[in-house]
């Protein structure tokens, strides 16, 4: 465990994704992290990582049980019907330091790991959502906070976005998640002109 005490999710997110890396799961920094890397920067207590699990890996319990065996406490919780996220794995160390690992999205585009950006922080290599992802994730969880998230990103990283893969990942997600898109998109060009 690198973390020495609360307030550092940043590393407990480094001990996840060790262990992710050497069961060779795919996954992909989302959540506060994300957005500070693009260029929103809001303090939040907790990591966000999305996971790929497939038929050839071990299941969500095998996962658990692995994380468990480190030393962190681990609570699985499955999406309901409803739910936009299949399920969460929360995972925390002795200090309160808390990652969530998100087994799915509702609506995200099977791409999405294949589009990843990797970053380099304290030294380690990480995989990052990338950024037409990052914006149509936030635009679906919709939330004030979330939406803040998305219009922040592309008003200071909008020359990196790929419009057209922005709009084609909204619509996946459903109209109303396109047409939110249209308004951010245009209030974004109404500022900057």
């Amino acid at each position: 465990m690198r973390a020495k005490g609360c307030g550092q999710s940043a590393l407990l997110l480094l001990d996840v994704v060790d262990l992710l890396s050497k069961k060779n799961i795919p996954y992909a920094i989302i959540g506060a992290f994300a957005a500070s890397f693009y260029g929103v920067i809001r303090a939040s207590l907790d990591a966000d990582i999305i996971i790929s699990l497939t038929a050839e890996d071990f299941d969500v319990q095998d996962l658990v049980a692995v994380l468990g065996k480190d030393g962190f406490t681990c609570e699985y919780c499955a999406g309901s019907g409803d739910d936009p996220l299949d399920g969460v794995v929360r995972i925390n160390d002795k200090y309160g330091n808390q990652v969530d690992l998100i087994t799915g999205i509702k609506g995200m585009d099977a791409g999405a790991f294949a589009r990843i950006t990797t970053i380099s922080f304290l030294k380690h290599k990480l995989y990052l959502i990338g950024i037409e992802d990052f914006i149509a994730m936030k635009i679906f969880a919709g939330s004030p906070k979330d939406l803040d998230d998305a219009r922040g990103v592309l008003g200071i990283s909008r020359k990196k976005v790929d419009i057209r893969l922005l709009k084609r990942l909204a619509r996946q997600y459903g109209s109303k998640e396109a047409k939110i898109l249209e308004r951010l998109l245009k209030l974004d060009s109404c500022i900057k002109n």
